[in-house]
């Protein structure tokens, strides 16, 4: 991304067991075709698409995430949510972060939200 590239956090916020590759193939290519700075932050049950357990399952998922994290995205897992859910970061892919409110806050100010 160069210094002028949008930036963007993408909130995912639900799971369909039908879409739940788009969110990621959205990211990537706005990544990538658009120039666009975007992270992406797991909400809700959305969280379990994450897991490493899940992951290991859906390769075709697996391999999108590897693909942004390559490129430079961060993804996080909602704190609360993850608790809420009974995860912890062990249960997550290993570069996931599991975030806080001062990451959401931080997100949410410096970053232009968008949901899906």
């Amino acid at each position: 991304m160069n210094a002028s590239s949008e930036r963007m956090v993408f909130v995912v916020q639900k799971r369909h067991e039908l879409f739940d590759l788009m969110p990621f193939s959205i990211a990537l290519t706005w990544r990538q075709d658009k120039n666009v700075d975007v992270d992406l932050y797991f909400m809700y049950d959305a969280v379990e698409l994450l897991r490493e357990d899940f992951l290991a399952g859906h390769q075709d998922l697996l391999e999108i995430l590897n693909s942004l994290l390559a490129d430079g995205a961060i993804v996080y897992a909602c704190g609360f949510c993850s608790r809420a859910c009974e995860l912890s970061a062990k249960d997550y892919h290993p570069d996931v972060q599991v975030a806080n409110r001062q990451i959401f806050h931080s997100l949410m100010t410096q970053r232009r939200p968008v949901y899906w």
